[in-house]
């Protein structure tokens, strides 16, 4: 205890984390300080699916920050592994149940990728639109190592399978380039038939 004190100053036991919005924290832009995180009423989107979108983007912008400071030596890999994996992969159950219909969405209280990419398949078919098989195989691949969102965060792996079909039940291993790019793949294919998503970036019909 007495350690701690000299370390770190009194704010940083016994000040709270979560403070009422003021005009101190008020600022003309996202890079200009104090820095800090708004979150709740106002900054928190209405609709469920937007905020399924909200939170996705929000989810896999740090998957790849913890990429990049890995690539720029930033951060050793294996000190981040899990972290950036489970990141990834919920930003992703998050965009799947962000394209589903409100009524659909509301009893999809399910974690399985695989499971949650067939219904997004499906609902897309029914107004007209082919989600490609690709897509489908990539969540397929991830809920085989993680189906309930529970194997990157407790470390308890599923059994993921190999180009051949075979199951890897020994040490598994992810290279960070193709990760990245194929992350990306997704990410880019479930954003472009998501416009509330694509709003938010910017983009204008």
């Amino acid at each position: 205890m007495g350690a701690a004190s000299n370390t770190h100053g009194k704010d940083a036991m016994i000040r709270p984390l979560f403070e009422p919005m003021d005009e101190t924290h008020e600022r003309p832009d996202e890079w200009s300080g104090p820095l800090g995180f708004v979150i709740g009423g106002f900054a928190r989107p209405s609709m469920q699916a937007e905020r399924d979108g909200a939170l996705a983007e929000q989810y896999f912008a740090a998957a790849e920050a913890l990429i990049d400071a890995i690539l720029d030596r930033r951060v050793a890999d294996y000190q981040v592994a899990n972290a950036a994996l489970f990141l990834y992969r919920h930003s992703f159950e998050l965009l799947l149940k962000a394209g589903l219909p409100p009524k659909t969405r509301a009893e999809k209280d399910i974690h399985d990728l695989g499971k949650l990419a067939r219904s997004y398949a499906h609902h897309k078919q029914q107004v007209g639109e082919t989600v490609p098989s690709w897509i489908t195989k990539r969540c397929d691949e991830l809920a085989a190592i993680d189906p309930g969102s529970e194997a990157f965060r407790y470390g308890e792996y599923g059994t993921p399978k190999a180009r051949d079909g075979k199951p890897i039940t020994d040490e598994i291993h992810v290279d960070l380039l193709h990760l990245k790019a194929a992350m990306a793949a997704l990410n880019a294919a479930l954003v472009e038939k998501n416009w509330l998503i694509r709003m938010a970036r910017g983009d204008r019909p």
